[in-house]
C-alpha cells in the first residue's frame, strides 16, 4: 500500500453532491390576538373573569363621566352616553334624597326620644 502517493485533482469536480439544508417550517399564524387560540383550564378562568370585571368598571366609569360632564351642562353628540348621564343624575338624586330622609327620621326619632326622658 503507498501512503501519501494520492493528491486530489483541485480542478476536478466531485461526484458527491452536497446535501440539502434543513430549512426551519414556520409555524402558520391564525390570526393576531389571544382570540386565535382557546385556552383552557384555571388560568383561563381567572383571566375571563378579569376581563369581565374590567369591562365592568370600565362601563361603570363612562356613565358617572357621562353624568358629571352632562350635570355640567356640556352637550353629547353621542345619544346612549347622553341617555346614559341622564339616568345616573336621576340615580345619584334618588340615594341623595333617601340619605337626607333617613337623616331627617333620625333625628326626628332622637328628639322624640330625648322629649320621652325628661
Amino acid at each position: 500500500m503507498a501512503q501519501g502517493g494520492f493528491k486530489s485533482n483541485p480542478n476536478k469536480p466531485t461526484s458527491k453532491k452536497p446535501r440539502p439544508a434543513h430549512k426551519k417550517k414556520k409555524q402558520r399564524q391564525l390570526s393576531k390576538g389571544w382570540k386565535s387560540f382557546a385556552a383552557k383550564g384555571r388560568k383561563c378562568a381567572f383571566a375571563q373573569q378579569e376581563a369581565h370585571t374590567t369591562k365592568t368598571i370600565n362601563n361603570r366609569n363612562e356613565i358617572t363621566v357621562a353624568a358629571r360632564a352632562m350635570g355640567a351642562g356640556n352637550k353629547f353628540a353621542l345619544k346612549d352616553i347622553k341617555e346614559a348621564g341622564k339616568k345616573e343624575i336621576g340615580k345619584q338624586k334618588d340615594v341623595l334624597r333617601k340619605r337626607e330622609s333617613k337623616s331627617l327620621k333620625m333625628s326626628e326619632r332622637l328628639r322624640e326620644q330625648v322629649e320621652k326622658l325628661k
